[in-house]
């Protein structure tokens, strides 16, 4: 019986530490491509890999409302909130910034419903004016629809399993056609 007991027990040991050592299931990358994700002549769906730079989340200088900033999301997450209030944002990453702003009461909800898409346009126009090279990239896209195709549930700004109303794809392609616009006149 003490030789069953031994034994059982080692099996037992055994069995934990294998469990234990067991790799953890990897959680999913802002860059990673995803089931979903289309980059083709007609279509950019999914700002990952080659199109990373299209996301909020890519990380370059954003200049906006006299404030400068890591990235277009920190940017768009502070603009929920009146200017006293923002300087935290300015030294936060993307994610940073969406956890902070999530983690805040909005003093006015309703006001910022309907203001927000608005900063997000100036936010896009400031990226991508400020960057020279982002913009030549948004305007390499030519007229391919893009989309914020996402892993992660968001059917207001992007598409998430083929439902969603894209609102951060329609800026971004009229960021582009504005800059379209921009260039046109500078050549005149």
């Amino acid at each position: 019986m003490k030789r069953f007991l031994a034994v059982a027990f080692a099996l037992l040991l055994v069995h934990s530490v294998a469990f234990s050592q067991a790799p953890a299931a990897k959680k999913p990358s802002w860059d990673d491509p995803f089931e979903g994700v289309v980059h083709d002549a007609k279509k950019i769906g999914g700002f990952v890999g080659d199109y990373r730079w299209l996301s909020n989340f890519f990380e370059c200088r954003v200049e906006w409302e006299g404030r400068v900033y890591g990235s277009a999301e920190a940017a768009y997450q502070s603009g929920k909130f009146p200017p006293a209030e923002r300087d935290a944002f300015t030294k936060l990453d993307p994610d940073g910034a969406k956890n902070l702003a999530h983690a805040k009461p909005l003093a006015d909800p309703a006001a910022w419903e309907t203001r927000k898409e608005q900063v997000m346009r100036d936010v896009a126009w400031a990226k991508f004016s400020q960057h020279p090279e982002l913009a030549a990239k948004l305007l390499a896209t030519g007229d391919r629809v893009l989309e914020e195709t996402n892993w992660w549930g968001d059917e207001i700004w992007g598409v998430y399993q083929g439902k969603g109303q894209n609102l951060l794809g329609k800026v971004l392609m009229d960021t582009r056609a504005r800059l379209a616009q921009a260039r046109a006149a500078e050549k005149q």
